[in-house]
Formats: structure tokens, C-alpha cells, sequence
């Protein structure tokens, strides 16, 4: 309803929300004119002549000169700078920017004394604009706000929270200026404000400490001002305004005030200090991570005008607090979303591969579900497939009606839009059928399938909040036809119950729903892949992911290639790159993205060729370029060059992903080179710079020939030693912290009569290869078997409690396994519990069910499990309390530099915790020095393993050392 004034014919009434659209493009400050407490001069950076000035100059001057007076028609305009005053630095104008206000010191001799004002200086786009304030006659104690500073510094080391730290800044702000109240404000998400600390003088107290301010108090313009230029100064409210002359610049422009320190008030603003009882305000924003924060404000019952100096350190203590946030609270912060968004997304990994396994039902979605909302803990989870919508609402489970999926999908206003996130359904009225008690949802679908929706929902949650002053109540004054913003004029507090909304969503909200979204279109599109397969068939020439050529159309170039006898001399060059650790970027950050990196690498590859080369994607994460040449290419600079741009970072959302290549280059004449042959040479070429570190390349000669036959003999002759001599045990012996013998773990080594000692890693994965391992497990259980019951004829120390025994994964899997052991523990009379076998925690990623059931039925016989190299898979801290285990191995890596690393020794420490609440025994890894058996044995750690106490003995020498030599205790 409009409200008219005859006197002044003023329109008022409610702003609607179109209207408030429009306000906010409007400016928050009056153009062409400056607060009158000071004065600006605006020169032509060229030739330093005076181009616009404002109107109060002569008679300020006047007023602060002791000296002869200036007449009243004393040009301005045009005249020289130093006409007017002289620098101390005489190149001080030169060093100005256009993003900040600097000090431009001033003599004493020129009309514009350095000893009556202060001047600062800025770039406004491309004029200079030096602004003057007078001196002040107060003393100010330049080193009180750096004592306060050290203060701060000190109170942040102590704090036990943020709240210390806001009321330790306010108050020593209030103290050094003596403004009558200073606040500390806070946004919002809803870019609502809370004062969150609040100081004041003796003639005042403490009154808006925990309210909310709407909105539409501080508007759009206003923040995007704030945070641009981060110092407001406002000396005297009631003061009338100075134009500036003339009031635009040379080029019919007005001039950019964003910067300055005179800049005027909006009308809207003074009316809001009017109405508050306030005659001065100095703002500081405070911007952390480049966003705005808040703000620190003090307000003053009468005209006030801090010199600039004063408004210097002010800032300078501000951004040292926003630093301060920065580094202190923000961090913290940013901690615990990692943990729980690395939580989160292990969960939901986890619980999707493990129904991938499964055949598809409500059961199955139930299940899921259950599992992942324990961890993310959102009231609603929902998966919308097909006619079918699953939720778990609490921890009951629902299968809802096309009601359900009908009334989501209308949430949608945009049919173009993807996301839609609510957190008051309630409050507008909108209610979701099956899911009545749901007051916020966070939804995201898919174009294809475009059946397929998930959403997580929150439930109501009443609050109660202070304001001071009702929100959305600015109102709209038109005047003459123009509109013009007026604050709310009451500032009585009333309290709100809100209703109707859940919590804010945030952005790790939406990170958990990203993921959440990709594991589980990924999980459905396994589950009915029909239409790939038949687009597959369908591009039988061409990936359908990277549009690159495929294997099919690559071995067809080639042999057609080869088949042309028009160019005997072709050569043939070929560059076969492979991405290091691709999959962990598909494990753990998901396909979705792991896709969209394949195509980016094809991209790139495509920029490191020519027009007429081919590109090829031979599958996964393995890549072809192909070059026909009669000239000699420098294949090392190619090489390098797709090293580079492949390795050059990959901007993907919020994340930066740097993977890197190893190339192989082989290189000869096209008729010399058939296509089997050709890619054997490459992959060998790309495994020799894959062992030489990987991200680089490596061009293929003879020797490499010789390293792969020697690699195809062993392969060979392993089946013909996997049961002889040939394969040796060491053991190295594992001590308690008194240095008693404790243990020990037999190590596989294979002594080739040809080629000498043959790594385990080389052998052992062998072995995995050409189903080898188990024969070769047997036999190495076996000599293990033997060794014990040797060691035991010679006096074994009664300190000593079991042998550790390495076992494949694979073999674990295997349910025949057990009935092996055991018949070997029968025939050297053992029981299960003299061994232990060591697994490492990648059996749980292949068959994580089967896995577990097989272990427990190990341990139900008597055999005790250990966990080796733990720490170094993504998933350990959270399988570690569900798993059948009775003992943890740190892997060396984390040990050999815990002492030069924190971060790795607070790891270590919380290994050891845990471990000991778990009630598992710890064996720490890689021990070499003294320094690392100290610290370990502070830690509490149970047992050490390494080359401080013992390199591995072959079983001989292990008696001498360690069997007959007396204990230690």
C-alpha cells in the first residue's frame, strides 16, 4: 500500500523483488563530490597539471594557513602541482597504483604544507587523485598498535578459540582510536550479518554483541565496494557534501572513486547512521581467501577524523587478521571438510564397487545406502533409477511412487539445470510426497540417463534469532520519477522463530552430492550398459570417449602402410605414452573425472602432432602418435615436448590434477616393422622409462631387447625352480624396545645360476603372472616350517613369538589354500599359531567380502594376521577396525623420515594409538638408525623390524646371531 507526502510528493512503499534488482546496480556512493573534512586534486599523470579539484580547496587552505591568505579567485585549474606544494621525494607521484591509497610525504615551504596536512595518493583508472586531510593535533603512539599486534599474535597461540580472537581485536581498537563502539561482523551464506564482538567506551555499553541484520543493510554494490577498496572513512554525517570541478574529467568521464578515502556517503547510508545516533564510522574489511568475510566497524557520537596514518595501521592490522583467519581458523576448517569429504568418498567408492559385484535390487540399494549414510549422516539419502526412487529417510528405508520422483523433478524450474538445492521447502509451501517431514533438499540428475536423479535431505530445524531490525522491509522512495533507496527507520529488536528450513547447504554439501553422483551413474550405467556396447559397435574404428582413432583402425593404417610399394624408404616413427598412476585418479576421485582427463591428454597429444600424423587411444590410459617420415626427426625433442604439455597441470572444478607420461619411442623403416612387432618394441621402450622414473621417455635400442629376453627367460626358468633350492629364505628378526628377540620374517630370495640373485618384486610378480604363486608360496611355507622347527632344536628364546610369513592376496582368495597350510603344519608338527601370515590391504580392493570371511576362518584355526605396509593404501584408516587382524606393520617409508617430518610423526603417532585402542599389535618398518628406535620407543610402539637390529641372515647366521646369543634381557 503507497504512502503519499503531499510536501515533499514521495511515493513510499515495499520493495518488490524486481525493484530490488534494479537498486542494486545503483551506486552506494554520490558522484562528483567528496566528504568536506578534506579535499582531492586530480592531475593529468603526463604533465602533472591540476585537471579537476574540488570546491572546498581555497577556503581549507585558507583556514589550516598561518601565513598569507589565497583570494577567493586564485586559479586552480591548469596550473602546475608544484605550484602548490613541494615532495619529499621528488618521483613520489611516479610509484602510484591504481589499487591502493599510498602515503606522498610533503614539505613544509609550499602552499600546501606538509605541516598542516597529510596527503595520500592513487591511480583513479589513469589520473592521478591525491587526496588531503589535516594534521591531526592528537598524539598518537605509533608503537601501541604494534604492541597490540604482538599481542594478537600471542593471544592466537593461546586461544582456545575464534571468539578470543575477535574480542581481543576489537577491544584493542576501540582502545587506540577511541571511537565510541567498535564491532566485528560477520556475513552469513545468505550474506545476512551477525555481530560476532563488540567493544565500547565508558560512555557507552554493549548493545548489538549477537544480533542479525538483514541483508539488505549492507547490498550487493556495497559488499563488491567493500572488498575492492578495504577502508572507509566517514568523518561527520550531517556534513554537507563538496563538488568536485568541474565535475567530470577532460575525457567527459566521472571520475573512479572506487579507491578513495573522501569518498561521500550514499544518502541511503547517512540516513542509516542518522538513524542510529552515529556521526562518524571508519569500515576495515576483512577478506579471506579472497572473499569477504566481514567487517570491523567503528561507530562515534560526534564528527571524528582519524589521520591517515592512524587509518594505515588500522588496515594493516585488519589484513594481519585476516591473515591471521586465514591461516589459523580457516585451515582448521578446511581439515575437517578434507577428513570428512575423504571419509565420505571412501565410503561411497567402497559401497558402490562392492554392489557392482551384486545382481541389482531394493535390497542392494538398501544396503548401499545404509552403509553410506553411517559416515555422511544426511537425514534423507535418495537414488531416483528408472520409475523408482530408493531412499533412506533416518534409518528406514523407503521405496516411493512416481509421485515421489514427479514432485522432485518439478522442483526444477530451469529444465536446462542440472542441481537444485532448497533449504526451506517448508516455508514455500512445497512438500515432497513419501517424504512429508523433508524441509531441504540438495538434488542433482543427469541429461543421460535423464531418469536418473540422487539427493540428499535435511529435516526442519527451528530456530530462534534476535535481529536488529526486520528483514526484507528496505523501502523504495520515488521521487521526481527516479528511485532511491531508504533504509528500514526502526531499529527495535524483535526476535523470530524460523520454521519451515533446514541448515544451509554448503559447498561440501555439493562436493559429497558430486560424488556421491558420479560413483553411482557409474554404478548404473555398469548395470545396464546395452546402449554403450552398440555405440561401441558402431564406432568400431574411432574411441568413442576421445573421438581418437582406436587399436582396430591403427593396426589397419599400419598394415596398409606397409602394403604400399610406391615408398620403399618410408621410415616409420611411434610414440607410445602411457599415464603414470591414472587409476588412482579414477579410484579416488572417480571415472567421471578421470574421463574428462582422458580427453583433455587427447587433446593435448593431438597439439604435439602434425596435421597428417595419427593419434590413437589403444585403450585405458595407453595413447599412440604415429609419424611418416622420409627425413630424420629429432624424436627426443618430440618426445620431451609431449612430456611437457601432457605434464602441464589440468584444471578439473575445483581440483588440479598434474598427471604425468612415460613415453616409449621406437623408430625404423615402415617395411622393417609389422604391428605386432612394433608395439611389443614400444611397450618395452615405455616400461624402461616407467623404471627410470616415469615421466620421461625412452627411445628403444638393443639393450632393451636383451633386458625383456632376459626378463622372457626368467619367466621360463621360474617354473623349473619354483620348487628346488634355487629359492632361498632369509630372515630378518624383529626385537621388542629391550632389544629381545621377538620374531623374525622369512624373505624369499631366488639365486639364478645364470643371472645371480633375482629380486623378489621381479620374481614374485612373475610368479602372480604365469600361476606360479602358489606352488612357490607352498614351497616357501613350507622351508619356513622346517626352519622353525630347526631353530626350536637349538634353544629358541622364549621372547621369540612367531614367524612372519608373506602371503599373496590372491591365494587368500583362494579357499583350497587353507587345507595346504594346514597339511604342512602337520607334517613339521606346528600349530597355526607359531605362524603369522602377512597380507597387504590390496586383497580387500580385489574381493572384500570374501577376503574377510577367509581371514576369520585363518584366525578361528589359531593362525594370527598381520597387516604389512600400512599407510601407504588410501583406504587403511577406515577398513582398520573391521578387519579379522591381530597385528599392523608401518611401511618403511613413513619411519625412514618421521624424524624430518611432522606431519609424517603426528601419522606415525596416530598409527600407534589407534592400533593400541584397537588392541593390535605394531611393528614399525625400515628401523635403521637409533634416533628412529628412540622415538618409536617413546611412541609405544611393540615391536622394531630393520637394519638397527638386524639386516635379513640366511638361517644359518640367524642362529649364530641371534639364537645362541644370549637375550638381551
Amino acid at each position: 500500500m503507497a504512502q503519499e507526502n503531499e510536501k515533499e510528493n514521495v511515493t513510499i512503499r515495499k520493495i518488490s523483488t524486481e525493484e530490488a534488482e534494479k537498486c542494486a546496480s545503483e551506486p552506494i556512493h554520490l558522484i562528483d563530490s567528496i566528504q568536506p573534512h578534506g579535499f582531492v586534486l586530480v592531475l593529468d599523470p603526463t604533465t602533472l597539471r591540476i585537471v579537476q579539484h574540488s570546491d572546498n580547496l581555497l577556503r581549507l587552505v585558507n583556514e589550516y594557513t598561518k601565513n598569507q591568505l589565497l583570494a577567493d579567485d586564485t586559479p586552480i585549474l591548469n596550473t602546475f602541482i608544484f605550484d602548490w606544494m613541494e615532495l619529499t621525494v621528488k618521483d613520489a607521484l611516479d610509484g602510484l597504483c591504481g589499487e591502493q591509497t599510498d602515503k606522498v610525504e610533503l614539505n613544509t615551504h609550499g602552499i600546501i604544507s606538509g605541516a598542516q596536512w597529510e596527503c595520500v595518493g592513487h591511480l583513479a583508472k589513469h589520473w592521478i587523485s591525491l587526496e588531503f586531510i589535516p594534521s591531526s593535533a592528537e598524539t598518537y603512539d605509533s608503537f601501541a598498535l604494534i604492541s597490540q599486534m604482538n599481542r594478537m599474535v600471542q593471544v592466537l597461540r593461546n586461544a582456545q578459540g575464534t571468539q578470543e580472537l575477535f574480542d581481543t581485536i576489537t577491544k584493542q581498537f576501540q582502545q587506540y582510536t577511541q571511537f565510541d563502539r567498535v564491532m566485528m561482523y560477520r556475513f552469513l551464506p545468505d550474506w545476512s550479518g551477525e555481530v560476532v564482538s563488540e567493544a565500547v567506551s565508558e560512555r557507552n555499553e554493549v548493545k548489538f554483541l549477537h544480533m542479525r541484520f538483514p541483508a539488505d543493510d549492507i547490498p550487493k554494490q556495497a559488499r563488491e565496494l567493500y572488498k575492492l577498496n578495504r577502508v572507509r572513512v566517514f568523518a561527520n554525517a550531517d556534513a554537507e557534501p563538496s563538488k568536485l570541478v568541474p565535475n567530470v574529467l577532460p575525457g567527459g568521464q566521472l571520475l573512479d572513486q572506487s579507491y578513495a578515502l573522501l569518498r561521500n556517503m550514499s544518502n541511503m547510508h547517512r540516513i542509516y547512521l542518522k538513524n542510529m545516533g552515529v556521526k562518524a564510522t571508519l569500515t576495515l574489511s576483512i577478506v579471506v581467501e579472497d572473499k569477504l568475510w566481514g567487517l570491523v566497524v567503528f561507530h562515534h557520537n560526534s564528527p571524528k577524523s582519524p589521520p591517515n596514518h592512524v587509518v594505515s595501521q588500522l588496515k594493516l592490522t585488519c589484513e594481519l587478521f585476516s591473515e591471521t583467519l586465514s591461516s589459523y581458523l580457516m585451515p582448521t576448517i578446511h581439515m575437517m571438510e578434507i577428513t570428512h569429504l575423504m571419509a565420505a568418498k571412501s565410503v561411497i567408492d567402497t559401497s558402490f564397487n562392492k554392489a557392482k559385484m551384486q545382481a541389482i535390487s531394493q535390497k542392494l540399494f538398501a544396503n548401499t545406502l545404509t552403509e553410506i549414510h553411517q559416515t555422511i549422516g544426511y537425514d534423507f539419502l535418495g537414488i531416483i533409477y528408472g520409475d523408482k526412487c530408493y531412499c533412506l529417510a533416518g534409518e528406514q528405508f523407503k521405496l516411493l511412487s512416481k509421485k515421489t520422483i514427479k514432485a522432485i523433478d518439478a522442483l526444477y524450474e530451469d529444465p536446462k539445470s542440472l542441481q537444485y538445492q532448497s533449504y526451506k521447502l517448508h516455508a514455500e509451501n512445497k512438500t515432497i510426497p513419501g517424504l512429508e517431514t523433508m524441509a531441504g533438499i540438495n538434488v542433482m540428475r543427469s541429461k543421460i540417463p535423464s531418469d536418473f536423479y540422487v539427493f540428499f535431505g535435511r529435516k526442519e530445524v527451528v530456530k530462534s534469532i534476535q535481529w536488529g531490525g526486520v528483514p526484507n522491509t528496505v523501502n523504495i522512495v520515488v521521487k521526481g520519477g527516479e528511485r532511491h533507496l531508504e533504509p528500514r527507520s526502526s531499529f527495535a529488536l524483535w526476535r523470530e522463530q524460523v520454521k519451515g528450513q533446514c541448515d544451509y547447504w554448503i559447498h561440501q554439501d555439493d562436493k559429497i552430492l558430486e560424488y556421491f553422483f558420479t560413483s553411482c551413474r557409474d554404478f548404473t550405467s555398469v548395470k545396464s550398459n546395452e546402449l554403450l556396447m552398440k555405440k561401441l559397435e558402431q564406432n568400431a574404428h574411432y574411441d568413442v570417449l576421445t573421438d581418437l582413432a582406436n587399436r582396430v583402425y591403427l593396426k589397419k593404417f599400419i598394415d596398409g602402410m606397409r602394403q604400399n610399394p610406391n615408398k620403399p624408404d618410408e621410415k616409420i616413427s611411434v610414440l607410445f605414452i602411457d599415464l603414470d598412476n591414472f587409476k588412482d585418479v579414477n579410484d579416488f576421485m572417480g571415472h567421471e573425472t578421470g574421463d574428462r582427463l582422458l580427453q583433455t591428454v587427447a587433446t593435448r597429444l593431438k597439439e604435439c602432432s602434425r596435421p597428417n600424423d595419427l593419434v590413437v587411444r589403444l585403450g585405458g590410459d595407453e595413447f599412440i602418435i604415429v609419424f611418416i617420415h622420409e627425413n630424420q626427426l629429432d624424436l627426443a625433442a618430440i618426445a620431451e615436448k609431449v612430456v611437457a604439455t601432457v605434464g602441464e597441470p589440468i584444471f578439473d572444478h575445483e581440483h588440479t590434477i598434474v598427471i604425468t607420461p612415460s613415453v616409449g619411442v621406437i623408430s625404423g623403416n615402415v617395411q622393417d616393422i609389422d604391428f605386432n612387432e612394433m608395439l611389443k618394441r614400444a611397450d618395452i621402450a615405455m616400461y624402461s622409462a616407467k623404471n627410470k622414473g616415469k615421466n620421461g621417455f625412452h627411445i628403444f635400442d638393443s639393450k632393451d631387447q636383451e633386458a625383456f629376453n632376459k626378463k622372457a627367460i626368467l619367466t621360463l626358468d621360474l617354473r623349473d625352480y619354483v620348487n628346488t633350492e634355487s629359492i632361498e629364505l632369509h630372515f630378518q628378526p624383529q626385537c621388542d624396545f629391550k632389544l629381545n628377540l621377538s620374531g623374525a620374517e622369512a624373505l624369499a630370495r631366488w639365486k639364478h645360476p645364470k643371472f645371480g640373485y633375482i629380486s623378489p618384486e621381479i620374481f614374485i610378480q612373475m610368479a602372480e603372472m604365469n600361476n606360479l604363486i602358489k606352488p612357490l608360496s607352498l614351497h616357501i611355507f613350507n622351508k619356513a616350517c622346517a626352519t622353525l622347527v630347526d631353530w626350536r632344536r637349538h634353544n629358541l628364546q622364549p621372547t621369540f613369538d612367531t614367524l612372519s610369513v608373506n602371503i599373496s592376496p590372491s591365494l587368500l582368495l583362494d579357499r583350497s589354500f587353507e587345507n595346504n597350510l594346514m597339511d604342512i603344519l602337520l607334517e613339521y608338527e606346528l600349530t597355526p599359531s607359531d605362524l603369522r601370515l602377512e597380507i597387504t590391504e590390496s586383497i580387500f580392493m580385489q574381493n572384500y567380502e570374501l577376503a574377510i570371511a577367509n581371514l576369520k576362518s585363518l584366525r578361528k584355526l589359531g593362525f594370527t594376521i598381520a597387516l604389512d605396509d600400512f599407510g601407504t593404501g588410501f583406504s587403511s584408516l577406515n577398513y582398520l577396525w573391521k578387519l579379522p587382524i591381530d597385528e599392523v606393520k608401518i611401511d618403511k617409508s613413513f619411519i625412514a623420515n618421521m624424524s624430518q617430518d611432522d606431519s609424517l610423526f603426528t601419522m606415525v603417532e596416530s598409527i600407534i594409538e589407534l592400533c593400541k585402542k584397537l588392541k593390535l599389535e605394531v611393528v614399525a618398518e625400515g628401523v635403521e638408525s637409533r634416533v628412529e628406535f628412540n622415538i618409536l620407543k617413546g611412541l609405544g610402539c611393540d615391536t622394531c623390524q630393520g637394519y638397527y637390529y638386524s639386516k635379513p641372515l640366511p638361517s644359518e647366521l640367524f642362529i649364530e646371531q641371534h639364537i645362541k646369543k644370549p637375550s638381551a634381557t
